[in-house]
């Protein structure tokens, strides 16, 4: 339904720009203001000659002047990976001017990266409406119909493309990915090796085309597709991520280990590649060289919060408490205020045995955690330790219970 919207909004919209189009087209007559008796609040308008200048041409050329200086901020703003700014300013673009090539495109593709494929569909479809040669957009428009779930329209949307211009690969490889999510296998894998036929090198197609044969359990030929994938790009991961998993699917870890290691060294920011090696290593009850990875992982992402509490729960289940230690401050120094830090901290600390220092942390977490659910979770820890605390520890948590306590008791009284 919402893609049947989606068309009918298409149809709408191109409604309203014929309007538009009619409207400009009826001749307006300027006349001399009359100027009033008593009082003139402002000067007359001017005769109009023929052939002259027209005042809504000053006003047109200021709508386009916007238009084209928010496209370059969003592109400035792109640059930065200021995504949501840019999109901002490609929306009043196209609101001075909705016919401005690419701003709608541009639009897309932000959504799309990020999850949001209705919104980039309406986007896409905005930019076919005003610019129907644009094959480019057409073809995510496709895309993004697949990945929102409409199986029937997307594949409709990337057949037309392929009757068009049938060596447009890059149509045929959306079309495989279509077919591919509409469980249509055998015409997904035709489709992605049509694609490969045009354009044999392209290191994203094969691996698309490994994924698919994974998917069907023809898992030496993944293997080959993977493979050919990554060799031909030097920075590709996905391919690399996904050999992985099909290895561990395969239980066979040091060939998978192998696979997302290889992806950690293309890039040291893929999260995966660690993600997959942690945990690799730790079905293999190697938890010391698990611990090494996530050490390089943070190295890599130091303000990863959930990836520095993993770290520390591992060092402290390894009784290395100087390195929990180390990383809970390490995470401090990053972010002095963070409720998420302050809670890793003290329960570093309470894990080393230093319970009276890490009550205090514990309070600063329960104070500058954002969500409600996260500070009652604290509360909650911290009574359990006031309950389970040996007699050496007894004033600490009476002088803790008087302090954040006792104002609440006696307001209720």
């Amino acid at each position: 339904m919402r893609t049947l919207r989606l068309f009918l909004l298409a149809s709408a919209m191109a409604a309203l720009v014929a309007a538009g189009r009619s409207g400009a087209d009826v001749p307006t007559l300027f006349v001399p203001a009359r100027p009033d008796s008593t009082s003139i609040e402002s000067a007359p308008a001017p005769i109009l000659m023929p052939g002259g200048p027209n005042p809504g041409d000053s006003l047109q050329r200021s709508r386009e002047q916007v238009a084209i200086e928010q496209y370059q901020l969003g592109l400035s703003l792109e640059e930065q990976r200021a995504y949501a700014a840019a999109i901002t300013a490609y929306r009043n673009a196209v609101r001075a001017n909705p016919k401005l090539p690419q701003a709608h495109f541009r639009m897309g593709r932000l959504y799309a990266s990020v999850g949001q494929h209705h919104a980039a569909a309406l986007e896409f479809a905005a930019e076919i409406e005003h610019h129907p040669g644009d094959r480019e957009a057409a073809r995510l428009l496709g895309l993004a119909l697949a990945q929102e779930g409409d199986s029937a329209h997307a594949i409709q949307q990337l057949e037309r493309l392929v009757r068009l211009d049938p060596d447009d690969a890059a149509s045929w490889r959306g079309l495989g990915f279509a077919y591919s999510l509409a469980e249509r296998p055998a015409d997904g894998e035709r489709a992605l090796r049509r694609a490969l036929a045009l354009e044999p090198a392209n290191s994203a197609t094969w691996r698309d085309l490994g994924a698919l044969l994974a998917a069907t359990h023809r898992d030496d030929d993944a293997r080959t597709a993977y493979r050919k994938s990554a060799d031909l790009d030097t920075n590709e991961t996905g391919a690399l991520i996904n050999l992985g998993n099909l290895e561990r699917r395969a239980r066979r870890p040091k060939d998978a280990f192998a696979a997302y290691h290889e992806a950690e060294l293309r890039d040291t920011t893929q999260v995966l590649a660690y993600r997959g090696q942690v945990q690799v290593l730790i079905e293999q009850k190697q938890q010391a060289a698990a611990g090494n990875v996530f050490r390089r992982w943070l190295r890599a992402k130091p303000d990863d919060t959930a990836t520095r509490v993993e770290a520390i729960q591992l060092f402290q289940e390894l009784e290395r408490h100087d390195i929990a230690l180390e990383l809970a401050r390490d995470g401090i120094r990053r972010d002095p205020r963070s409720g998420e830090a302050r809670l890793a901290f003290g329960m570093a600390l309470h894990s080393s045995g230093r319970v009276s220092e890490a009550l205090p942390e514990l309070r600063r977490a329960e104070s500058w955690l954002s969500k409600p659910e996260q500070r009652t979770r604290v509360g909650a820890l911290i009574r359990s330790l006031r309950a389970s605390a040996p007699d050496s520890l007894r004033a600490v948590f009476a002088a803790d219970s008087a302090r954040f306590e006792a104002p609440a008791d006696s307001t209720a009284r």
